[in-house]
Formats: C-alpha cells, sequence, structure tokens
C-alpha cells in the first residue's frame, strides 16, 4: 500500500462534535480522531464530487436543448453534448 506523507493540521470543532468523535473512539469504532476525520472527508469529497458530476449532466442537458431547439432530447445528442463524461 502507498504511504502518503502525514500532515499535521490542526482544527477546531464544536464541542458536541468533539464529544461525538471520543465517543466513537471509546466504542472502539476508530482508534484515533485521524481516522474519523479521513473517513469524514472520503465522504464529504464523495458526495461534493457528485453533485458537481450532476451539476455537469444539468449543464449538458440545457446544452443539448439549445442545440435541438426542442423540449425533449434524444440520447445521441445528449451523449454528443456531455463528451468526455459520457
Amino acid at each position: 500500500m502507498l504511504e502518503i506523507a502525514k500532515q499535521p493540521l490542526t482544527i477546531y470543532l464544536d464541542p458536541d462534535i468533539a464529544a461525538r468523535i471520543e465517543d466513537l473512539i471509546g466504542a472502539g469504532r476508530f482508534a484515533n480522531a485521524s481516522q474519523i476525520v479521513q473517513e469524514a472527508m472520503i465522504l464529504w469529497l464523495t458526495a461534493f464530487n457528485q453533485h458537481q458530476f450532476e451539476l455537469e449532466l444539468k449543464k449538458a442537458y440545457e446544452s443539448s436543448l439549445g442545440l435541438t431547439g426542442r423540449e425533449s432530447v434524444n440520447a445521441a445528442t445528449f451523449l454528443r453534448t456531455l463528451g468526455d463524461l459520457a
């Protein structure tokens, strides 16, 4: 497995969130706070990337509507508009 250089980072959390982190560690779900933050960031990035992709799909659909000048878009036109996203 590739080991990525780790960089210390100081963050300030709401006391309720800090308490939840301590509870998760205490329950044995995670070994330390770093694991929790890493997993949370992965989940957040996944959701963020999904949202960005959905915005690109919406733009491609709207662009396809502009190309066809109709209220409906056929699959071929839509996929051409998607380009590399398809």
